[in-house]
């Protein structure tokens, strides 16, 4: 072979490597950026979701309390009934105690 051969051979064989390590070095880059890519949507979707459950757990705040302040109400009216029907059932029972009574009396 000749000098020119070898020459170009080794010229071309240097290349290819050079080649080979620039791809090597791209696609570390491509790696990394992939990565922090990656790490920057997590971090967004983390956030994300926080922020929903926190607005979740708030509605879900506000309804209970809505509902407490019902069912207080409601268990508030229904026990103001009970009253109002055993107060009208002890005045009866009342009455006839004491119409048992006087008639025991005449």
């Amino acid at each position: 072979m000749s000098r020119d051969s070898i020459q170009k051979i080794k010229e071309t064989e240097a290349r290819a490597e050079q080649i080979v390590e620039d791809a090597k070095a791209r696609a570390q880059e491509m790696i990394a950026e992939a990565e922090a890519r990656g790490r920057e949507t997590y971090d967004t979707t983390e956030r994300e979701t926080e922020e929903a459950i926190a607005s979740m757990m708030e509605q879900l705040r506000e309804r209970t309390t809505a509902m407490l302040q019902r069912m207080a109400g409601e268990a508030k009216d229904e026990a103001e009934k009970l009253r109002t029907e055993a107060n009208l059932r002890k005045r009866g029972a009342e009455k006839i105690v004491i119409r048992g009574l006087m008639s025991k009396c005449r």
